[in-house]
């Protein structure tokens, strides 16, 4: 496939990538966008660096902020962003016999994509939409899933921030030494670190977009002008995915469970929270809460 400068396919239909923390509705948002006529979704994160996944072609062994990508990971990026890598497909992927062919407009998920938004841009020329969920909803998710936020691997990057970025680094809340690895504060730290690092870079990307989870599982006309603002058509495959009703029984193992209505699956955390941990992580991220709010307002400003 030739590429223009900027990385937009020959027709001009820009690469998408839905980025976000893990458990933010990456997944959802991703297969719903590739519902649109012309669109496809490959379904492999090509980041991810946990298990048997592809982690960039094997060079990523945790999370991950490139400013400047190595050859090997440049030539990786490429074959992701082109669906030319066997390796980026995946069961979760949406008409992947669609996804290499010029005219299709690919879309790429890929929650470890958060933290280089400038660079994928760079070299691929997609369009960021970073999806967010508000920080209790992580925390009941991630325990779900029997999973901690990776505060070991991120605190070194978090500090390379600090450095260069001292006033954005600033709204990122004082982690304890002590605070359980499955606490408020912990996820209150580790989702506050993730938005702030992904804000600061979507200021550089033109067409970024900022979406809350919640607005768009459970407001159509959101979720339509979502679709407008990134050229993607609202199609009835869309809509249907949209108002789909509940079918069977939730599956606690499972890593997602497609057969649950949206709206559901964005407000169900609510009543699974204890209020003494919501107050604390909303007191914790209340800042990052706000730029986040400020950011996604633009949805419906255009």
């Amino acid at each position: 496939m030739s590429e223009t400068s900027s990385g937009a396919s020959p027709r001009g239909r820009s690469r998408i990538l839905v980025t976000g923390m893990p458990r933010s509705g990456t997944t959802w948002l991703a297969r719903l966008l590739a519902a649109a006529p012309g669109s496809a979704l490959t379904g492999r994160e090509p980041m991810n660096p946990r298990g048997r996944q592809w982690a960039l072609a094997g060079s990523l062994d945790g999370w991950s902020r490139l400013s400047e990508p190595s050859d090997r990971q440049v030539r990786a990026l490429r074959r992701a962003y082109r669906a030319l890598s066997p390796s980026v497909y995946s069961r979760y992927g949406t008409r992947q016999w669609l996804a290499a062919l010029p005219w299709t407009r690919l879309i790429v998920k890929d929650p470890f994509a958060m933290l280089s938004i400038p660079a994928i841009h760079s070299v691929t020329g997609a369009r960021p939409v970073l999806i967010h969920r508000h920080p209790g909803a992580m925390l009941v998710s991630y325990r779900r899933m029997r999973w901690v936020p990776d505060i070991e691997e991120m605190t070194p990057i978090v500090a390379a921030f600090e450095r260069t970025n001292p006033d954005l680094a600033a709204r990122i809340p004082c982690l304890p030494t002590d605070a359980p690895a499955d606490g408020a504060l912990a996820m209150g730290w580790f989702w506050s670190s993730l938005y702030v690092m992904a804000l600061s870079d979507l200021e550089s990307i033109p067409g970024g977009v900022v979406v809350p989870h919640e607005l768009v599982a459970t407001d159509m006309e959101s979720c339509r002008l979502l679709h407008e603002r990134l050229d993607v058509p609202w199609s009835p495959a869309a809509e249907a995915e949209f108002l789909r009703e509940a079918s069977g029984q939730v599956d606690p193992e499972k890593l997602h469970n497609f057969n649950r209505r949206p709206a559901d699956a964005a407000m169900a955390w609510r009543g699974r929270l204890p209020e003494a941990e919501v107050s604390e992580i909303e007191r914790a991220t209340a800042s990052v809460r706000s730029l986040l709010d400020e950011a996604a307002s633009q949805l419906r400003a255009g």
